[in-house]
C-alpha cells in the first residue's frame, strides 16, 4: 500500500557508490529512503519498517535479489520490487532479469540506466509523479 505522504523506499545494493547515488536521487524527489548493503541487511529492515518499494540489486554477496525478493513477497506481500542489474561474468544482465519477473519483481531496469530512467520506473510502480 503506498502511503498518503511520503512513500518509503529500501534501496539494496552492495556497491556504496551505486547505492549512495539511486537513495540521493529518490530523497531529492520527495520519498523517504531506508538503504541496505545486502540482501540480508534488507530482510532486517523488512523485520522492522513497512516499505512502499524496493529498489535491490541482483547480485549481492551473503543473499542476493532473488531472496530477497522471495522474502519480500513473503514479509510485505503488497511491497513494490524494482529490480536492477548490470549482469555478471558469462551471465547477461537480461538473463538475471528475467529470473527476477519469474519471482515477481514488479519491473526491472538495467544498469548503468539513468535517474531519469529509474525516475520513470519509481513513478510508476507507485503510480505517482516525482517531486523536482
Amino acid at each position: 500500500m503506498v502511503s498518503a505522504i511520503r512513500p518509503n523506499i529500501l534501496v539494496v545494493e552492495d556497491s556504496p557508490a551505486v547505492r549512495l547515488s539511486v537513495a540521493g536521487y529518490l530523497e531529492g524527489r520527495g520519498f523517504d529512503v531506508t538503504e541496505a548493503e545486502n540482501g540480508r541487511a534488507a530482510i532486517r529492515a523488512l523485520d522492522r519498517c513497512s516499505f512502499d518499494l524496493i529498489v535491490t540489486d541482483v547480485l549481492m554477496p551473503e543473499v542476493d535479489g532473488i531472496e530477497l525478493i522471495k522474502a519480500a513477497r513473503t514479509a510485505q506481500p503488497d511491497v513494490k520490487i524494482l529490480a536492477m542489474s548490470g549482469g555478471a561474468p558469462n551471465m547477461p544482465a537480461g538473463y538475471l532479469l528475467k529470473m527476477t519477473r519469474m519471482f515477481n519483481a514488479d519491473d526491472i531496469i538495467y544498469k548503468p540506466f539513468l535517474n531519469e530512467e529509474l525516475g520513470i520506473a519509481v513513478a510508476r510502480l507507485l503510480d505517482r509523479p516525482l517531486e523536482n
